[in-house]
């Protein structure tokens, strides 16, 4: 056994955390930083097919593509299963995303209202877990990995999440998970839509109104010298819809006669969308007669505040500018429109803007695929916004489809030292708990929020991570490693360390998360053989050989009697191995 190895086995065997200060520790691992450019060593060859993927009697058919049905399944779900992969491999990645867009979508829980005074929390005699469970996200957390770890339709919670992520919203923000329930429920009804239904959605969801300042929006009145908020308006330019530059088509930033970025929007147009988004409030509480600023509600849209006599008396009916481009619908909004028209407008004006094709089409490509996509994937992505073959723009189907079928996102292995994503510790503990057929409670978002992301939670308006952080030295963009560092990396490692040695406990008396290597030990009398089947479930059959070389003398070193210990080391060493914690 490789001698740094030795002492890691030692702590993982006996169940014991890493210290984080041991330098022999770090060295022992993998590299902290996770870089991207560190998946450019040289790759073993995609081992003969004849073999079934998995543990002993999986299905499989020695097919050539099953790296690429491997990594396809990364992409398209919360992780591949020896299962999933056979099917994929029989139907077809066009079948499988016909069958994905069919499926029955994923559910978060109807939540009641909360106990006691959300200002003060529950009453005297509450069940101990009533602040829990009323005012954190922990009951939406909990769904989300369920649904991740065992719901049919992977590709819709994929999107869904992705989506999450370039449109945020914060339980920083939003405490009460009753108010963020059914944000993440339209992301999930929506992921499959049309681009201009999720605006118009996002436009009119009271979390979101919530969280960037558009509900009770009041148009100004002349006395008070009160501008409308410009919060959304700023940010569904910014981020949900064109960025802050104009683009070509493939992404690139379209330049002055100096080299100079063009600004996308100027403060007047923040400025004439903010006076749009007045006059909306929550909806009116069913038995309560509606006022100019409803209650909270948030279990439906908001709603553009009428009078007794049915004018929209809290709207600005002023003449409104827009964005300005070739061929923009509603460029000026006229004086004396109905809100809900200025809002249809306004939404149309945005979404026809050339920029929002390659503005989000990149992000997807992202969050699914690599985060360095090069500038002509990002185009064929754009085009596909523009036009999904019938005419029709924006369809997200056509879009999800171009993004994982493009020929830079397909094939059994990827050699570039540029690609890839660091998997986020979502998708880092969901694709081990898949792929090891883990039986847990759900109870996951503490993982996750030890390596740096706190689902449901992001930090700022921007995200759980900075969208153009680059890996250090290069200009190569690593998105996810913004929120790297030495501490959540031993994080990571301790998380396989628990799932393969031991269980990932839960609060008393759920039960935790946990797998059975049993079916792996049973092939664990040829070291080989069994890094091999780990290679092509985890790594695509894409393991760096000086990774298998120590990987399987480790395995080798532990005498045959103990073939369960010899699975779980080699699961070990290879699910905590920088080749697989950057997803290519």
């Amino acid at each position: 056994m490789t001698p740094a190895v030795a002492p890691v086995l030692a702590a993982a065997r006996a169940g014991r955390p890493f210290p984080g200060g041991s330098s022999r520790l770090r060295a022992a691992i993998v590299p902290l930083a996770f870089l991207l450019v560190a998946g450019a060593s040289a790759r073993a060859q995609t081992p003969d097919g004849a073999r079934p993927l998995g543990v002993a009697g999986a299905p499989g058919w020695g097919m050539p593509e099953e790296g690429d049905v491997v990594r396809f399944l990364e992409q398209a779900t919360f992780g591949p299963t020896p299962e999933l992969v056979a099917r994929v491999r029989t139907r077809g990645f066009e079948r499988y995303l016909d069958e994905q867009f069919g499926m029955a979508t994923s559910r978060y829980p109807d939540l009641p209202p909360v106990p006691g005074n959300p200002k003060v929390g529950c009453p005297t005699g509450s069940p101990a877990t009533c602040v829990r469970d009323n005012y954190t996200m922990y009951p939406l957390q909990v769904r989300f990995f369920r649904n991740a770890l065992t719901g049919d339709d992977q590709l819709r919670q994929r999107v869904a999440l992705a989506l999450h992520e370039i449109l945020v919203v914060s339980g920083v923000k939003e405490r009460l998970p009753l108010t963020m329930g059914p944000y993440l429920q339209m992301l999930l009804d929506d992921a499959f839509e049309n681009y201009r239904k999720v605006l118009y959605d996002l436009t009119l969801s009271p979390a979101m109104g919530h969280y960037l300042d558009m509900v009770n929006n009041d148009a100004p009145t002349g006395t008070d010298g009160v501008a409308p908020n410009e919060n959304y308006a700023r940010e569904v330019l910014q981020l949900f819809s064109i960025g802050v530059n104009l683009l070509n088509p493939d992404g690139s930033p379209k330049v002055d006669a100096q080299g100079e970025p063009i600004p996308a929007y100027t403060q007047e147009t923040i400025e004439g969308f903010a006076h749009v988004f007045t006059g909306w409030t929550y909806a009116p509480t069913p038995g309560v007669a509606p006022r100019r600023h409803n209650p909270p509600s948030f279990s439906a849209p908001m709603w553009l505040y009428r009078d007794r006599n049915g004018v929209d008396a809290n709207h600005d009916k002023g003449e409104k500018e827009l964005l300005d481009y070739p061929g923009a619908p509603h460029a000026v909004i006229p004086a004396g429109q109905d809100g809900a028209v200025d809002l249809d407008q306004a939404i149309d004006n945005v979404f026809y803007h050339p920029n929002v094709g390659p503005f989000i089409g990149k992000q997807l490509i992202q969050h699914l695929v690599t985060s360095n996509p090069s500038p002509a994937y990002v185009a064929r992505v754009a085009a596909a916004f523009d036009d999904d073959g019938h005419g029709v723009r924006g369809n997200l189907k056509a879009v999800v489809r171009a993004i994982l079928l493009d020929p830079e996102a397909r094939g059994a292995a990827k050699t570039d030292a540029a690609y890839g994503r660091l998997r986020e510790p979502v998708l880092f503990v969901t694709n081990l708990c898949r792929a090891m057929g883990a039986s847990s409670d759900g109870i996951l978002a503490g993982v996750t929020r030890a390596m740096g992301q706190n689902l449901f939670y992001s930090p700022s308006v921007f995200g759980y991570y900075p969208h153009e952080y680059e890996v250090s030295g290069t200009s190569i963009q690593g998105p996810e490693l913004g929120i790297h560092s030495s501490l959540s990396a031993l994080t990571r490692v301790n998380f396989v360390n628990a799932l393969a040695f031991a269980k990932v406990r839960s609060p008393a008396p759920d039960p935790g998360t946990s797998v059975d290597l049993s079916a792996w030990a049973a092939q664990a009398g040829d070291p080989h053989a069994l890094v091999d089947a780990l290679d092509r479930l985890l790594l695509h059959g894409a393991m760096p050989g000086d990774v298998r070389a120590t990987v399987e003398a480790a395995v080798a070193a532990i005498p045959s009697t103990n073939p369960l210990l010899r699975a779980q080391t080699a699961f070990y060493l290879v699910a905590g191995s920088s080749s697989y914690q950057v997803a290519r």
